[in-house]
């Protein structure tokens, strides 16, 4: 049945139920009315027949009286006569009042007569007693005349009770009916009520019924929204993963082939190729972009930075572009504008670097501007204007009205002039609208185009706070300013390690020491990738990573760092929530490629040209240390293999004395814990072939086969050999 006809039908229901009941109520009502007249009726009849019989007693009480005085010469007995007349006048007034029904009225008529005939006689017999005395009185008394009166006045009286008995029998009969009536009426309205009540308590019930399996339905199509929400997101992390891998494969041998021997045609093929490349990544980039906004997975993470740095990233990334067209290129800043904003500065940074790359790409001549200005601020709350204006080929006034819609450009030339897939504007636009601000376009064609973006802010606090800052090496600006990593390594050497790399790339990262610390710093700010040790104090690399899924609910990627390399191990972390899974010592090359593919912003590195460190005199005697895989990190940066040999003099006496407390109170867990964070500080100087053998044992350390002797052998054997490592560092740096 449709809900259409279903909304009639209990409407017509509804109504025809109205109807049943006003009538029900109607003839209760009708009937209890019927009673009540009757109880009425009936106790006027019942004072008739009382005041009736109050008259017939009052009248012989004054025959009474008046025979009496008469026969025993007592005028005592006399003594309120006139009261008893005036009482019996009253008596008759009031029946009188009481019977209005014509057929009694001739009755009545007669009863006042004789009343008032025998109330005159009485009268007259007083009179003449006191006139002429007793004989008198005695012989109108004997003449039968007020005899006579009387018993015309009770067979009156008698006819009347009759009467009324009979409209008392009526009266009677009128009511047990009506109350009979009205207790059927109102048995079948309690019923109807009953029943009425029953319907719509089932009718609710299933209502209640009905709306609990819509929202039951509705929540199982949010599970089901949000696990397709999740797939959706996997996929599109997958897609991004899969996609973007080969794509920076096929740039970064691109690039290699670009540095080999090549004659000019070969030169230009190769050229086409890398162009190609980029053009692809780039509608890669726009499509999975347009698919996170719309699906609702692109989310505004605000942070302080910046406006001035955000903006000396993006004149250095577009000047070396604009230099090679002879375009002047210029960011100005009005003084008035705060520096230390709260905002999403990712999102800024992309609307930024989007609209000043379609400048540069549609101008061919003149310069393209970028200006900040503040339009609006109260207490912390601030509206900063972004305008970036050209001289380029400028968009047709037609066209101004569709610029932002997809896949669209201005012309149809203009990609295949340009290129581009005509997505970068409607991303920028739902960029800025889910930042609550917005975006116009002024421009005529061949004059140039404006860009307008407002956007909201709130004034920040300096960065230099603690748990804000982002470091880099010599304080030098990042090459990447919108890339920005976070590092949970508890290792020192570690830690140097990565700041030298992470550095020497022009990287912003952020170095916490365990999990705690991580799902801390990713509340407070937005991280592009996680660079996560295993093992940590407080709280390890898997339980952190499992809080960043189920309690952040971020899709961050996160790749693991391990001196783990047991089989296994990369599949265990991939289950556990990470993204990729990399083995101490850390190999440069592939620890930049898989940031480069997590994160989708980074250009093919540029392979440094080798660097040869001297060999150590052939005839010295054999030593521990390996310094090739150092050499390898530094490039030449002697102060850099200065530092990580200091703290590898530091560092190692520390973590030999954890590990001698460990066996000694036989701390199988300890133990394990300790040559693991062993392992990794030894693996940077070459020390895994000698030390590793020793280590690995103790790692893998169980109660079922724990025997103390032999681990406080494998101790010693390893003790001895760190000392003579630690000798033979000392000696290098000496």
């Amino acid at each position: 049945m449709q809900p259409k006809r279903i909304k009639y039908y209990l409407l017509g229901l509804f109504i025809s139920g109205m109807v049943l009941f006003v009538v029900l109520q109607f003839n209760s009502s009708n009937n209890i009315r019927k009673l009540i007249k009757g109880n009425e009726q009936l106790l006027q009849e019942l004072n008739v027949k009382n005041e009736l019989q109050k008259l017939q007693t009052n009248m012989a009480k004054t025959d009474s009286k008046v025979r009496g005085a008469v026969i025993s010469q007592d005028t005592t007995h006399i003594t309120g006569i006139e009261a008893e007349i005036a009482i019996i006048k009253a008596d008759l007034k009031e029946i009188n009042k009481i019977i209005k029904n014509d057929s009694t009225e001739k009755l009545l008529t007669q009863l006042n007569y004789l009343v008032d005939e025998k109330n005159n006689f009485n009268l007259m017999v007083l009179d003449t007693f006191y006139s002429n005395g007793k004989w008198a009185a005695e012989k109108m008394i004997n003449n039968q005349k007020g005899k006579r009166l009387g018993e015309a006045i009770t067979s009156i009286i008698r006819q009347l009770d009759t009467t009324r008995q009979s409209e008392v029998n009526r009266t009677t009969h009128l009511i047990d009916s009506s109350g009979q009536k009205a207790q059927s009426w109102g048995t079948v309205l309690v019923f109807f009520a009953c029943l009425t009540s029953l319907l719509a308590f089932l009718y609710i019930t299933s209502r209640i019924h009905r709306q609990e399996q819509l929202i039951e339905a509705l929540d199982e199509s949010q599970r089901q929204e949000k696990r397709l929400a999740a797939v959706k997101d996997q996929f599109l992390a997958n897609m991004s993963h899969e996609i973007r891998t080969p794509m920076n494969a096929v740039l970064g041998f691109t690039h290699l082939l670009k540095a080999q021997p090549l004659n000019d045609k070969s030169k230009e093929y190769v050229g086409v190729i890398e162009n190609a490349g980029q053009s692809l990544l780039e509608i890669i980039n726009d499509i999975l972009d347009i698919s996170k906004i719309e699906s609702g997975m692109m989310r505004i993470e605000a942070t302080a930075f910046s406006l001035r740095s955000v903006l000396h990233g993006v004149n250095t990334m577009f000047k070396p572009k604009a230099e090679e067209k002879q375009l002047q290129l210029s960011v100005t800043i009005d003084e008035e504008v705060p520096d230390i904003l709260y905002g999403d500065v990712m999102r800024l940074t992309q609307v930024l670097i989007n609209l000043t790359s379609n400048a540069v790409k549609f101008t061919n001549e003149g310069d393209v501007r970028i200006h900040v200005t503040k339009v609006w601020s109260e207490e912390k709350a601030v509206r900063i204007l972004f305008t970036v204006s050209d001289t380029g080929i400028g968009i047709d006034a037609s066209k101004l009205h569709s610029i932002f819609d997809r896949f669209n450009q201005a012309e149809a030339s203009t990609t295949r002039k340009f290129g581009g897939t005509g997505l970068g504007l409607t991303i920028v636009k739902q960029l800025i609208e889910l930042q609550n601000g917005f975006i116009s376009v002024e421009s005529k064609a061949g004059e140039g185009a404006t860009f307008k973006v407002e956007l909201p802010y709130t004034l920040g606090e300096s960065l230099s706070e603690e748990g804000n800052t982002y470091f880099s090496e010599n304080d030098q600006l990042p090459l990447h300013p919108d890339v920005r990593l976070l590092v949970a390594e508890d290792n020192k050497m570690n830690q140097n390690l990565l700041r030298h790399l992470l550095s020497s790339w022009q990287l912003q990262y952020k170095i916490v020491n365990n999990g705690k610390e991580v799902l801390q710093a990713l509340d407070k700010q937005h991280y592009d990738l996680v660079l996560m040790d295993i093992q940590m104090p407080e709280m390890d690399g898997y339980s952190a990573v499992q809080a960043i899924r189920n309690e952040l609910h971020s899709t961050i990627p996160v790749i693991a760092m391990t001196a783990h390399a047991m089989a296994g191990e990369r599949d265990k972390c991939l289950q556990m929530g990470m993204n990729e899974y990399i083995s101490k010592p850390i190999i440069e090359e592939e620890l930049y490629k898989m940031i480069q593919v997590y994160i989708g912003k980074l250009p093919p590195r540029e392979l440094p040209a080798a660097w040869y460190h001297p060999h150590e005199n052939g005839n010295a005697p054999q030593q521990l240390i390996n310094m090739h895989y150092l050499h390898d990190l530094s490039k030449g940066n002697l102060h850099f293999e200065k530092t990580m040999l200091e703290q590898f003099i530091a560092q190692l006496p520390e973590e030999l004395s954890l590990l001698k407390k460990a066996v000694v109170a036989e701390d199988i867990s300890a133990i394990r814990a300790n040559a693991h964070n062993l392992k990794t500080t030894v693996s940077f100087i070459g020390l895994e072939a000698h030390l590793y053998p020793i280590l690995e044992p103790l790692e893998k350390l169980q109660e079922n086969n724990y025997h103390p002797n032999a681990v406080a052998g494998q101790f010693n054997t390893l003790k001895q050999l760190c000392i003579q490592a630690v000798q033979e560092a000392i000696n290098i740096l000496l």
